[in-house]
């Protein structure tokens, strides 16, 4: 692969120059990638920036003395310093020919993996209390996107969802059902102060009312940890609903954890003890506290209620507490932006069951806002994410979903997402691997043979163009686009990439005849389709959205 061919080269001219210095030190990490246009160069390097520092020269000084006796290559044609102290790289024809090869034959370059360990993404996470939301729709769209990254670069994940089937909510869940039930059975109460009010509910309460259900009322000891009746029968239909909406939504888990099981398998009290024997707990009018403020808290938490109830923060450590303990090296959250403070908090408290905060990794989603469409808020006050789906469908929500970063706040524009026009960027995507697809059957209908080697065992030294060179230089930086999509944690650099990519086979297109006469060229432009095809194709499928061979 021609960038990992310019890293070793990049590499060894430095350690040359740090030896000449006598200086001992190791190689900091440093990117080759394709410079803003304008800019100049067909790649370039931030080695000079990241190590002049370390050294005690200008980045500028650094980079000119790299190229004084830069190693010449044949698949090198240019290299010169730009401002800053960039190192700039410009390919021969016969680099870019040797990379379209490497693309054909589905090279990788080597050391793709993190070697991040065993990593955990839990995601979405909702109570099982009330259908999925859009905010909901943007986590699960970014947690299913970040298992497929990790996966393709050759790292061990699961994805999980964590079911937050005990507590207060649960038991307003159960109680908002009876409400309704009672309602409908024409008995005048008062509905719950907590109580859910989305029409939903009332559905529930139908359901049960036809069923023949009879709740037992909850009982004192039930009052905990919401264990009615009526809540699991409740909980146990959404939960089902919600299942059905991500599977339908394209994105899978390989885990299902209830948190009730860590009540019923006595884990928060093991957490607890375990608490209290490191010093981390005391007790405090008949509560238990956490030392909170000795790991960076503004204020000691509550772990255990005087009713002896456990907080959700106490929930949630021995969560995590058995997450370590399942053998995961790295956990990943993806959350609410609402949890910035309770995010820092539980980072906190890493550290306290022995594990280094920076093993655990908090996303946090901004929230999301729609515009136009006919959604109806069908669930009270929220817009559903089954609602999102109908209107625009599975592949034009995952895809929007992943324009943003997950920090920056996303304005939904449904009426975009259903437009069939180069405007709405899913479509511009997808048009261009149906029309690739459509190329080669115009060349079986043309009676043209599609050998995508052809043009290496005829030798082919006819100038590439320009758009066949831009083309080419976006195909080989994927890999690295897609290792930024995990380093951030954010999907939004690969569609931002995929568009790009787009941009230049319509570019390509319109400049550069596919289906020449001349059997060469015309096997290094099919080649070259299906190169773009591939990418394409494996760019969508690391957001769950589908790659038609026509619209």
């Amino acid at each position: 692969m021609l960038v990992e061919k310019i890293k070793d080269v990049i590499r060894k001219r430095a350690e040359d120059v740090l030896a000449s210095k006598k200086k001992a030190i190791p190689l900091p990490s440093f990117d080759v990638s394709v410079p803003p246009p304008k800019v100049g160069g067909e790649v370039a390097t931030n080695l000079c920036l990241v190590l002049a520092k370390t050294i005690g020269q200008s980045p500028q000084q650094l980079a000119e003395e790299m190229i004084r006796e830069f190693p010449r290559t044949d698949w090198v044609k240019k290299v010169d310093v730009a401002g800053g102290g960039y190192l700039n790289f410009w390919f021969t024809d016969e680099a870019y020919r040797l990379e379209l090869e490497d693309l054909l034959l589905d090279r990788k370059p080597a050391g793709l993996p993190l070697g991040q360990g065993n990593i955990l993404i839990e995601f979405v996470s909702a109570n099982p209390t009330g259908p999925l939301h859009v905010g909901h729709g943007r986590g699960a769209a970014l947690g299913d996107s970040l298992v497929r990254i990790f996966r393709y670069l050759g790292e061990e994940v699961t994805a999980e969802f964590y079911i937050n089937d005990a507590g207060g909510q649960i038991r307003n869940l159960g109680l908002s059902v009876e409400a309704r039930l009672q309602e409908l059975e024409g008995k005048k109460v008062e509905f719950p102060e907590d109580g859910y009010r989305g029409s939903y509910v009332v559905d529930l309460a139908k359901e049960a009312l036809e069923a023949g259900k009879k709740f037992k009322p909850i009982q004192p000891s039930q009052m905990l940890f919401g264990g009615s009746d009526a809540a699991g029968f409740a909980s146990a239909r959404l939960l089902s609903l919600i299942q059905k909406d991500l599977n339908d939504f394209n994105v899978h888990f390989d885990s299902w954890f209830r948190e009730s099981t860590l009540h019923e398998k006595k884990k928060i009290e093991d957490v607890f003890k375990f608490l209290e024997m490191q010093g981390h707990a005391y007790e405090q009018g008949g509560a238990l506290w956490f030392r909170a403020t000795e790991f960076g808290d503004d204020k000691d938490r509550v772990l255990k209620k005087a009713n002896e109830a456990p907080t959700y923060f106490a929930a949630d450590i021995a969560y995590h507490f058995d997450k370590y303990n399942r053998g995961y090296k790295r956990l990943v959250n993806i959350w609410g932006a609402d949890h910035h403070g309770y995010a820092q908090r539980l980072k906190g408290v890493m550290k306290a069951i022995g594990h280094d905060p920076e093993s655990l990794k908090i996303i946090l989603n901004q929230l999301v806002s729609i515009k136009g469409g006919r959604v109806s808020k069908r669930a009270g006050d929220i817009v559903t994410l089954r609602e999102v789906m109908d209107e625009v469908g599975r592949d034009a929500a995952r895809f929007f979903f992943a324009l943003r970063s997950p920090g920056s706040h996303f304005e939904f524009d449904l009426d975009l997402a259903k437009k069939q026009a180069p405007d709405n960027p899913v479509y511009y995507v997808q048009y261009v691997h149906a029309r690739c697809c459509s190329i080669f059957k115009e060349a079986e209908k043309r009676g043209m043979e599609a050998d995508l080697f052809g043009w290496k065992k005829a030798e082919l030294n006819v100038p590439l163009e320009e758009a066949e060179r831009a083309v080419l230089l976006q195909l080989m930086d994927f890999d690295r686009v897609v290792q930024m999509c995990a380093r951030d944690g954010s999907s939004h650099h690969l569609t931002v990439y995929l568009l790009e990519l787009a941009g230049k086979y319509h570019s390509f297109y319109e400049r550069c005849r596919v289906l020449e006469e001349d059997p060469a060229l015309r096997s290094f432009r099919l080649g070259l389709i299906e190169a773009i095809r591939r990418r394409v194709a494996k760019g969508l499928d690391l957001l769950g959205v589908s790659a038609p061979e026509r619209l």
